[in-house]
């Protein structure tokens, strides 16, 4: 009697859902902020867009400066047959500037794209920082529910083994039958395949997280606490402003910017050059000759527009109407996202509620009643046997719904971002 005392004591610390840590008195410890700053201190594709960034800012600079002078010297009406450059009235030494003066206001134009690149690659910077923080809270719950529900089941395998051996010996002593004693081995074996897939799931779990953290978090336990995220901000929800949406404003300028630039195509572009040539030798009068200072200017003409400048106008012109509707789209996705999100958040919340108040407690007091049945033989081992299953099934999927409830929580933070 007193032995099935112990288990019924046992029975209900088993169902307690916040159970201790994996981690031994040596391990290290990850918490979640550290798994965090991991993540984004190792990233390499963010790096590559913050230096993309800057790099795009520099071009911005160089797309607004003219292009580079050219400077040309030369021999004009040199004689072949003698050479000296005194002969011939006409026999100059030349030097000139040559500068190219490129369209409208095309330079500035293209500088405001570079810029705009450089907005579109720092919102795709800020987009996948979000998303790393969003995927490393959810593997890292993830991981922690497989842990808490390692403990779980090995915490009531051990009530199981009390209870095959009490069969075993009621058996013996023609108290139960060979049934009870056969069902009893057959809920601990399954006790034990559930253990291989628990510990399978954490090292599918654990790889996933490695990949967004290191290496380093591969021998490393996860903090047993269960964290506690940032809140969302849905008091002053505005979608508009998610990075994402940032992307896309950026090649909506973009794109508008390629319509002015293509209309800057209807203006001609110049070509500016001075020159001076030097003549050596004598007129027939005995002065020196004058040297020759001279000055050109070159533009093209747009005449035939029809079937160029027209055209690339238009081109932008539907790129720009593209870009809009490419925003609109991933608008309304993310709105989708968000209120679905947003609902099955709610609802974990009630679920959540729900287990607490109600379906844990219950479940413990079922177990508890089901003991006290089976010690005074008022009740049959397979409902003392269900109704453990029912008090280990009930603990974890406490635990699930508290996991799915951060997991949205984290999907959220991602889509409404956090309250400041």
């Amino acid at each position: 009697m007193s032995i099935l005392k112990h288990i019924a004591c046992r029975m209900m610390l088993a169902g307690v859902t916040f159970l201790a840590g994996t981690a031994g008195a040596s391990a290290e410890t990850l918490t979640l902020e550290q798994a965090e700053k991991l993540a984004l201190e190792r990233d390499t594709v963010l790096s590559m867009q913050r230096a993309q960034s800057l790099a795009f800012l520099d071009k911005s600079v160089a797309a607004d400066t003219l292009p580079d002078p050219t400077l040309k010297l030369g021999l004009i009406n040199f004689p072949t047959d003698t050479f000296a450059r005194d002969q011939e009235p006409m026999t100059q030494t030349r030097i000139a500037i040559q500068q190219m003066l490129p369209r409208g206001d095309s330079l500035e134009i293209k500088s405001k794209r570079m810029r705009t690149a450089s907005v579109q690659t720092d919102a795709a910077a800020l987009n996948r920082e979000k998303m790393l923080l969003m995927q490393v809270r959810k593997e890292y719950l993830e991981l922690l529910y497989w842990f808490r529900a390692e403990k779980i089941v090995k915490q009531n395998k051990v009530l199981f083994k009390k209870l095959v051996r009490i069969t075993q010996s009621q058996y013996a002593a023609g108290l139960q039958n060979q049934q009870d004693v056969i069902r009893s081995d057959l809920e601990l074996d399954m006790l034990d395949d559930r253990l291989d897939a628990i510990r399978t799931k954490q090292q599918q779990v654990q790889a996933r997280l490695v990949k967004l953290v290191g290496t380093s978090a591969i021998n490393i336990q996860i903090d047993s606490m269960l964290p506690e995220l940032a809140t969302v901000n849905l008091s002053a929800l505005d979608l508009n402003t998610h990075p994402k949406i940032m992307i896309e404003d950026a090649k909506v300028d973009n794109s508008q910017y390629g319509i002015d630039l293509a209309r800057q195509s209807y203006k001609p572009s110049w070509m500016i050059e001075v020159g001076y040539g030097f003549r050596d030798g004598n007129n027939p009068n005995g002065t020196e000759r004058a040297d020759f200072a001279s000055a050109m200017v070159s533009f093209d003409i747009p005449l035939f527009t029809r079937d160029k400048q027209d055209r690339q106008v238009a081109a932008n012109r539907q790129m720009y109407q593209a870009s809009m509707d490419a925003r609109e789209e991933i608008l309304r996705q993310l709105q989708s996202d968000f209120e679905q999100t947003k609902a099955n958040w709610d609802r974990l919340e009630e679920r959540l509620q729900r287990y607490r108040k109600i379906i844990v407690p219950q479940s413990k007091e079922n177990a508890k009643a089901a003991l006290y049945a089976y010690q005074s033989r008022r009740g049959d081992f397979t409902s003392l046997m269900r109704a453990q299953i029912t008090e280990l099934e009930t603990g974890l999927k406490h635990i699930r719904l508290q996991v799915n409830y951060r997991q949205a929580q984290a999907k959220l933070l991602y889509l409404a971002g956090e309250e400041k």
